[in-house]
């Protein structure tokens, strides 16, 4: 697993505190400076191997990662062999995969009490388990607007 957030607090002498807040992405943190053109992602693609550790995270199976990338489970054996770069758009729906993972980490505290909610049915969700419902591109922006809705206090 990638390392633990760690979130840091600078106390002023007003008795103010600052929370810095740790990077938006997870597994794939990119280093990046707040007044970077062009945008750091846009020339940016991972391949097969790389997106491993995230998919893992989710528990994903062979032919869940293929429906997810819209390919042959065949498919997936030669581009883990041949350790293919992604294209770009399966490339971002990975990484908004990531900054789920890492908004819902921030949100709940530790990889293991996310990774519970993540399998665990969903009311909100139609009764099915966000890391199924992420699978889908539009369901994850569902996820992440649950997510969003709960660091705000609403049960879900």
């Amino acid at each position: 697993m990638a390392a633990k957030y760690s979130f840091k607090k600078r106390k002023f002498e007003n008795g103010f505190q600052e929370v810095d807040l740790p990077e938006l992405q997870y597994f794939f943190k990119i280093p990046t400076s707040r007044v970077a053109e062009p945008h750091p992602y846009l020339d940016d693609v991972i391949s097969f191997s790389e997106s491993k550790v995230l998919f893992d995270f989710l528990e994903y199976s062979q032919h869940e990662i293929a429906e997810l990338m819209e390919v042959d489970p065949s498919t997936l054996f030669r581009w883990k062999k041949e350790d293919k770069q992604l294209t770009r758009l399966l490339t971002k729906t990975i990484m908004d995969m990531d900054k789920i993972i890492a908004k819902g980490i921030r949100i709940f505290g530790t990889e293991a009490l996310f990774s519970e909610w993540l399998h665990t049915s969903n009311h909100a969700l139609g009764n099915k388990k966000p890391a199924d419902v992420m699978r889908n591109p539009y369901g994850l922006q569902l996820v992440d607007e649950s997510l969003e809705a709960m660091s705000w206090g609403t049960f879900l």
